[in-house]
């Protein structure tokens, strides 16, 4: 039995009690903190170690996006060296993909197309027609379909064009691919050979034409300068047996012409200053247009060199001042000069008239024998002006330059 007299089994006062409760309190507030303090520290090696794995998980994504740039730059720099044009789009005909040599087809860059729908640009008169659409509507791939490609400032270009479908590796469709192939200069060169042919079956009649016009040609002028010499110099008569020398010296011309142009006539080459061969053209212009034709020099400062033959260079410096001169009419101002690049190579002579110009649609057919726009032209000066220019090894081009009027240029090697 308890004491009540005993200390030890008395109970403790209100006071007593609520300082055991705080001790008890505050020994469990220790303990709590010890095991948040072995929480904490458990947290904080989490942590730390949370941390370096996701520096070492950001790394690699730093590597990947890296692997991925120069992936991307690979593929980029494969479709820009293409020599064929590459077109992609989604399912929704939106253009993804459009490279360099597209780019250069066309006209237009990728930034104006890429996003764009491919119908808004691309398709030309074809339509839906147009083989990318066809596989993107149909399903059917198209194999080297000869097709006309419309261009950024209008016109077009013929080209080859092949559609097939861009699968994913689970073999899902995603997009259709359409290259293109130019077939312009294929058609160019098909013109060449059959102007080649038109040529080589010309200079064959040419050859015997001449033989056969000549002759009689040079009986008529010799009778007609003894009838010239027997009548009166201010007669009728005179006046008409002049023309008729005049005329057979046209017809004259015109079969050596002939000739220059069928036949195959090796030059005579050598290195040679080009104003000197530019002032003989000149002169003779000016003299054959009693005094209405005006032409302005245009030299470099610095004299250039080439490898040229003097007397057919002339003749086409004479048959383009001649053709700008009687193109320009009224106006009968010129300006013929050359510039050059040692490092390309390249000399250019230019001849530029003020006149009416050159219409687009004479632009390929000025350079064809028997073509002119002149009426009483035989269209025989500029075809001659590119065979020189091809025995030189060169090129020719007809150019608008701003101003009004037409420029030629005669493009030659130097050496």
């Amino acid at each position: 039995m308890l004491n009540p007299s005993n200390p030890a089994t008395k109970k403790p006062k209100g006071g007593d009690e609520e300082l055991i409760a705080l001790v008890e309190a505050f020994q469990f507030f220790n303990k709590s903190t010890v095991t948040l303090n072995q929480a904490y520290n458990r947290l904080e090696k989490a942590a730390e170690s949370l941390a370096a794995e996701l520096e070492q998980a950001n790394l690699k994504l730093q590597e990947k996006n890296l692997e991925l740039d120069r992936a991307n730059r690979y593929l980029e720099d494969i479709l820009s060296s293409v020599d064929s044009g590459v077109i992609v789009v989604d399912l929704e005909g939106r253009i993804t993909i459009f490279n360099r040599t597209a780019e250069d087809m066309t006209g237009y860059t990728g930034a104006e197309v890429l996003g764009g729908n491919y119908h808004d640009f691309l398709t030309g008169e074809m339509g839906n027609d147009a083989p990318l659409l066809r596989t993107l509507l149909t399903g059917q791939p198209t194999t080297h379909l000869e097709r006309e490609l419309p261009l950024k400032g209008g016109g077009s270009t013929t080209v080859k064009s092949s559609s097939a479908w861009v699968t994913s590796t689970a073999g899902e469709r995603i997009g259709v691919i359409e290259t293109l192939e130019d077939f312009s200069q294929v058609r160019s060169l098909e013109r060449q050979m059959l102007q080649q042919k038109t040529l080589a079956a010309l200079g064959e009649m040419a050859a015997q034409v001449a033989h056969e016009l000549r002759n009689p040609l040079a009986g008529i002028k010799g009778f007609a300068g003894l009838l010239l010499e027997d009548l009166p110099p201010h007669s009728k008569s005179h006046k008409m047996a002049r023309r008729i020398i005049e005329g057979v010296d046209s017809l004259d011309r015109i079969a050596s012409n002939l000739l220059i142009l069928t036949q195959d006539c090796p030059g005579e080459f050598r290195r040679q200053r080009v104003e000197p061969i530019f002032e003989q053209a000149i002169g003779l212009i000016e003299i054959g247009a009693d005094g209405q034709a005006s032409v302005k020099r245009d030299f470099p400062a610095e004299p250039c060199a080439a490898k040229v033959d003097a007397e057919k260079l002339k003749q086409l410096l004479l048959n383009l001042m001649k053709n700008s001169w009687e193109a320009a009419e009224e106006q009968a101002e010129m300006v013929a000069g050359y510039r050059y690049n040692l490092l390309a190579n390249e000399i250019r002579l230019f001849v530029r008239d003020f006149g009416p110009g050159v219409a687009t649609e004479n632009a390929e057919k000025i350079f064809s024998p028997f073509f002119s726009t002149k009426i009483q032209g035989t269209g025989l000066g500029l075809a001659i002006v590119r065979k020189i220019v091809e025995l030189h090894h060169g090129s020719i081009e007809c150019s608008s330059p701003e101003g009004g009027g037409a420029q030629f240029t005669a493009i030659l090697p130097i050496i």
